[in-house]
């Protein structure tokens, strides 16, 4: 009922698609998607009129006050809604043009950095032949099994020849770093794409005992390995806590590892300074701000 009003060019792809185990994969996550929205605002407005406490330990009494608010309430599930229904719209596109083989994904700004991101990223997480979480530890090129690295090679050609050329992982992702700067230089000498075609975007994570000095220099040491000089994006790696953000802007004599940062910014070797994260709000708001 909502892809038949909202988008009924998806459902009748979908419906005709070759793929329907995919089809249907699709559809239901669109249903967990319509399905989440609309229980959050359900969910919100039961507690609010019974006096409950909403979602403790994740959201501040601030926030919970605004989300209690039916008005503000409405307008963040409508957005959502209509965030789909803009998503639906753009997968109906692509795959129309995927079967006559011209599919390129679209492409947004990304926020103020002015970047034009695909809709869809190669994320990396997976994308090696080791985690180095045991054993013999992958640290370089003559360790890496031919048959793992062609194929990674062959999966970042078809991520281009599609329009995905955001490319994303991380120093905690095992070799992957490593074998992306082996891939990304045959694609160089070929000729398949430039620097300059590509978004580049790596993590690192932050502990207690970090410093500001071997932090700067670790994310050299990931620049080196992926072999592209610069980074378009760099995010640490897992901003969750409270200790997370206070390690950035509030380190004491180990230093401020945001000013690593800033420095490596300063100096070209990363355009834009972000972070991943699974924090309650009102600690992404802070680390925001």
């Amino acid at each position: 009922s909502f892809l038949s009003t909202s988008c009924p060019e998806l459902l009748t792809i979908l419906e005709s698609h070759s793929d329907q185990k995919s089809a249907q994969d699709r559809l239901i996550k669109i249903g967990r998607n319509i399905n989440a929205t609309l229980r959050y605002s359900h969910e919100a407005t039961e507690r609010f009129e019974s006096g409950e406490e909403l979602f403790p330990g994740i959201w501040t009494a601030d926030e919970a006050e605004e989300v209690g608010n039916e008005v503000d309430r409405k307008i963040k599930s409508d957005g959502s809604l209509q965030l789909l229904v803009q998503e639906c719209t753009n997968l109906a596109k692509m795959l129309m043009s995927s079967s006559d083989g011209t599919m390129k994904c679209p492409t947004v700004r990304y926020g103020r950095t002015e970047i034009q991101m695909p809709l869809v990223s190669l994320g990396c997480m997976r994308f090696q032949q080791t985690w180095n979480r045991g054993g013999k530890p992958v640290k370089s090129a003559d360790q890496i099994e031919k048959e793992c690295q062609e194929n990674l090679v062959n999966i970042l050609k078809h991520s281009l020849h599609c329009g995905v050329n955001h490319i994303e992982t991380a120093q905690g992702y095992g070799c992957s770093e490593l074998q992306i700067g082996m891939a990304l230089k045959q694609l160089f000498d070929e000729g398949v794409c430039k620097r300059e075609d590509l978004i580049i975007q790596t993590k690192g994570g932050i502990s207690s005992s970090t410093k500001k000095s071997d932090y700067k220099s670790s994310i050299l040491q990931q620049i080196e390995r992926l072999g592209v000089g610069y980074l378009d994006l760099f995010s640490v790696h897992g901003l969750n806590t409270e200790d997370h953000y206070n390690w950035l802007f509030d380190h004491g004599e180990k230093g401020n590892l945001i000013d690593a940062l800033k420095e490596l910014r300063a100096e070209g070797k990363i355009r834009h300074i972000g972070f991943s994260t699974h924090a309650p709000a009102h600690i992404i708001k802070k680390a925001i701000e």
